[in-house]
């Protein structure tokens, strides 16, 4: 007989500035999982378009998303960073085995890690309609797991509520 192992695929997910690839890299090797950024399957327009401060519509998104749940599906234990923003978008990538950490960031927090992140084509401009097209959470999403994050939250500490959140430890 052979034994599958249970899937485990966690989505970290949030706006951008927001910590996504700082806690998906240590949940990545806590894990021992692979960890993808999603940054790094936008195409070259997108990136230019966020650059320039610009959110990008349901359309630009679709194929991007369907990239990332096509990696989900390659892996059965992996650590993605996607922002997730949608509850449509979400529901794409529900791999069997997902789980999503939403890590809560207030806006004024945001702004200043966008402000003196360097080297990323997402700054502080796209932060507002990221903002505006985020849908948190619903009730009936059980496989969402939010993670309040407060300015003085160490990566080590969050690392630790992603794994409590998971039921990992």
């Amino acid at each position: 007989m052979t034994l599958h192992p249970i899937p485990l695929r966690v989505v970290v997910m949030g706006v951008s500035g927001s910590g996504k690839s700082t806690l998906g890299r240590a949940l990545g090797a806590a894990l021992h999982a692979p960890f993808l950024d999603g940054d790094d399957y936008h195409t070259p327009a997108a990136r230019a378009r966020m650059h320039a401060g610009h959110g990008l519509t349901d359309e630009e998104r679709a194929p991007w998303l369907r990239t990332l749940r096509a990696q989900l599906d390659e892996h059965s234990r992996v650590v993605l960073a996607c922002s997730a923003l949608k509850r449509t978008y979400r529901d794409t990538l529900r791999a069997p085995g997902t789980h999503f950490l939403y890590l809560n960031v207030p806006e004024p927090l945001l702004r200043e890690r966008l402000v003196h992140r360097a080297g990323h084509y997402a700054g502080a401009d796209l932060l507002p309609s990221q903002l505006a097209t985020l849908e948190p959470p619903q009730a009936d999403e059980h496989d969402l797991h939010i993670l309040s994050v407060t300015p003085g939250d160490t990566p080590e500490q969050l690392l630790a509520h992603a794994l409590t959140a998971l039921k990992v430890t």
